[in-house]
């Protein structure tokens, strides 16, 4: 597992990658795993575990994620 850091809203944000689409963001008011999907042309979304529809929020926490990788 690696760890690094996005920001997000001005803050840094330690995000842990668990495996290469699942992630563990460390917010301030709460912990959130993400999840990548990929549709079939290739564009990524951004889900909350256990959830089935990307929100804004994780829509931006995943492109800032993104962001760092070099994706």
């Amino acid at each position: 597992m690696s760890t690094f850091h996005i920001d997000y809203h001005g803050q840094l944000i330690a995000v842990s990658q668990e495996s290469a689409d699942n992630f563990l963001v460390a917010l301030p008011n709460k912990t959130m795993r993400l999840v990548r999907k990929q549709d079939s042309d290739g564009a990524d979304y951004w889900f909350e575990k256990d959830t089935d529809n990307e929100t804004p929020e994780t829509a931006e926490l995943g492109a800032a994620i993104e962001v760092v990788m070099g994706s």
